[in-house]
């Protein structure tokens, strides 16, 4: 469906940005029951995707990448005008899941409370 509503019911879509795999592979099981989510090694590759797929809704940036620093990573994002720059998590290890769960889903479930209510209590599970 490519009409009007095509975006308007689409999963929101989340840009993981982490050069471990296994961390990656870890954040796209606990986001792709509610998102749909790209996968980044390192800055280079995160501003690839951007590019490519303008409609990324979000990131969620290692603060430590092997070729910028989280932070920095997004500023520049946010100077080239990319809209997922204002929705951008960066995080440390261990990663706060529940937090990030939290975040994503304040910013794109707000007036979806079912939603919103799974994915908040999906964050509570990983914490108990």
């Amino acid at each position: 469906m490519n009409g009007p509503d095509a975006a308007a019911t689409r999963l929101p879509l989340v840009l993981v940005v982490d050069p471990v795999a296994a961390s990656r592979q870890t954040m796209w099981r606990l986001l792709s029951p509610f998102f749909g989510v790209l996968e980044a090694p390192d800055g280079r590759r995160a501003e690839d995707w951007l590019e490519a797929r303008p409609a990324i809704d979000a990131l969620v940036v290692q603060s430590e990448l092997p070729d910028v620093a989280g932070d920095e990573l997004v500023k520049s994002l946010s100077t080239a005008q990319f809209a997922a720059a204002s929705r951008a998590i960066v995080v440390t290890r261990p990663v706060d899941v529940p937090a990030v769960l939290r975040r994503l889903a304040g910013w794109f479930f707000a007036r979806d409370v079912r939603k919103a209510r799974l994915l908040v209590r999906e964050a509570e599970r990983l914490v108990s």
